[in-house]
């Protein structure tokens, strides 16, 4: 992790760390005024080129055995909580929170990790019966690339909610945080990396509404995960994504 005074302002495409190529993005403490994270939003080059990757790599992850998918997943936990006190300033620089609730925030996104993992298990798995019609199947598969929207008052928890579901599920993920909060997005981000999450299956596009408006509007994303309104689908999305799946 870090510790200078901002961080490098990247994104992160199947698995390697670049610059954008779209307008210039600077995050700003709400409380001191100072910079705390600059660089270039993506591009819409830029997202269809995560997206691709995204699709590359989910032939392969949605094939590795869940209890592989658990192995990383929980090792991204104990990075979590390696790391909580760094994030839980990364989340108070950029959102003016109290040091306090970002600790809390930080405790939630290590307990969601449990929590995700409990309930796939509860939720999915095969089963099998007979019927007078025959034998019947029942299988659970994941949807394929899904993008995540991140807001700026819960960067971490809200995000990761929809992140480490996705993930144990063998989707691959592309996360457009809040430009609000960058940092703490590059931060987590940097956690899966160091899990050993292999390249491809989480990365991260930086930007605005134009960044999310290309993310969302690509007919090559099979679902769009975020926490808010309906409206906030409406605002990105066009006729190109009648079909696409959006779970707020």
């Amino acid at each position: 992790m870090s510790n200078n005074q901002f961080a490098s302002g990247q994104l992160y495409i199947n698995g390697a760390w670049k610059s954008g190529n779209g307008e210039k993005l600077d995050s700003i403490c709400p409380v001191t005024q100072q910079c705390v994270w600059s660089g270039q939003s993506a591009s819409a080059t830029d997202v269809d080129d995560a997206i691709k990757a995204a699709r590359v790599s989910f032939s392969s992850w949605k094939k590795v055995d869940i209890e592989e998918r658990k192995v990383i997943i929980r090792r991204f936990a104990a990075l979590l909580s390696d790391n909580k006190e760094h994030l839980a300033h990364c989340i108070g620089k950029e959102t003016g929170k109290p040091l306090w609730e970002s600790r809390t925030e930080v405790a939630a996104m290590v307990g969601k990790i449990d929590i995700s993992i409990n309930a796939n298990e509860e939720r999915t798995g095969k089963k099998e019966s007979d019927s007078a019609a025959g034998h019947t199947v029942l299988r659970h598969r994941p949807h394929g690339v899904v993008a995540v929207f991140g807001p700026y008052n819960f960067p971490g928890h809200l995000p990761n909610g929809h992140i480490v579901p996705a993930i144990i599920s063998g989707n691959t993920v592309v996360f457009k945080p809040s430009e609000i909060t960058p940092l703490v997005a590059e931060e987590m981000v940097k956690l899966w990396q160091q899990a050993g999450l292999p390249s491809g299956v989480l990365n991260l596009v930086q930007g605005a509404k134009e960044t999310g408006i290309a993310l969302a509007a690509n007919e090559q994303i099979d679902g769009l995960f975020f926490t808010g309104s309906s409206s906030t689908c409406l605002l990105y999305t066009s006729d190109a994504a009648d079909d696409l799946l959006c779970v707020d």
